[in-house]
């Protein structure tokens, strides 16, 4: 199989690039890296601009397939291979490639803008969470690797019965990768969640309700199976996603991974809001699963 990585015409942090070797390694698949390039107008008046654009755009795409195979040499990557692709959408690109190659995964980098440490869609991530049949997996901005692999694997779920498969593919991959596996679920404070005249420990004991309807949710998993014996359990809370995600540890070895909200009758990565909230407050690099 074959794991196909996205990488931008222009200077990015190479944190896909990262994710994608070390999750090539981990499963024992190829690399394809891939970058994708405007196709040219079809305007005669504008010909001479377009072929000049066409020109430069090759010209950065060839270096930063250059500089990709830099940094994966200097990863210690192998099988991988390279490819240029004429497109208007890179998502629609990578999309495109992944069936005709029938990839495992599509992995890409954050937007420049966002917060360092932290996973920001860009315009190709949104489009991939938004169309693809196939895993996506997206580093956050600066992502530096897991060092020498992967030490666990923790899955984000609200207890809710379809999340099963979800649960069995990221124990599988935990499991694939001799890693640890941790199954988590947030218990979120809000700050008008309640109206005074409700009485001040009536947040207090939803949140609390929250927890022991995921810690028995947690119990039952395992005692059916679908959870294996090992794994660790544990419930994230806190004023907001942000401080609820905070709430828990994380490695720098570690792997999030979430499932998608069913749309329609493809099975595609499409993310609720409260997925999105998640992915885009985690300090580690997440696996998106189609539905």
């Amino acid at each position: 199989m074959t794991i196909i990585v996205g990488v931008g015409p222009r200077h990015q942090s190479s944190g896909a690039l990262e994710l994608a070797a070390a999750l090539s390694k981990a499963r024992d698949e190829s690399l394809l890296v891939v970058t994708v390039v405007p196709p040219r107008w079809s305007l005669p008046s504008m010909a001479r601009v377009d072929a000049e654009f066409a020109a430069w755009a090759a010209q950065q795409a060839e270096l930063r397939l250059t500089d990709a195979a830099t940094v994966l040499n200097q990863l210690g990557a192998t099988e991988v291979s390279y490819q240029r692709v004429d497109h208007r959408s890179q998502a629609g690109a990578l999309l495109a490639l992944a069936q005709d190659t029938s990839a495992s995964l599509i992995v890409v980098g954050s937007s420049e803008d966002g917060r360092r440490g932290h996973i920001e869609f860009g315009s190709t991530s949104d489009g991939l969470v938004h169309s693809a049949e196939l895993p996506v997996g997206v580093a956050p901005r600066g992502y530096a690797g897991p060092g020498a692999r992967f030490t666990r694997v923790t899955c984000a779920v609200t207890g809710d019965p379809s999340e099963e498969a979800t649960i069995k593919a990221a124990a599988e991959m935990a499991a694939h990768m001799k890693a640890s596996f941790r199954l988590v679920t947030f218990a979120v404070r809000l700050d008008t969640m309640y109206p005074p005249e409700v009485g001040l420990n009536a947040e207090d004991e939803v949140v609390a309700a929250a927890r022991d309807q995921a810690r028995q949710a947690f119990e039952e998993m395992q005692a059916s199976g679908i959870l294996p014996a090992d794994a660790e359990a544990t419930v994230g809370v806190g004023r907001g996603w942000r401080a609820s995600i905070e709430s828990v540890p994380w490695q720098e070895s570690e792997l999030l991974v979430l499932g998608s909200k069913p749309r329609g009758a493809l099975s595609r990565v499409f993310l609720g809001s409260a997925a999105t909230k998640i992915v885009r407050h985690s300090p580690v690099p997440v696996i998106l699963l189609p539905a």
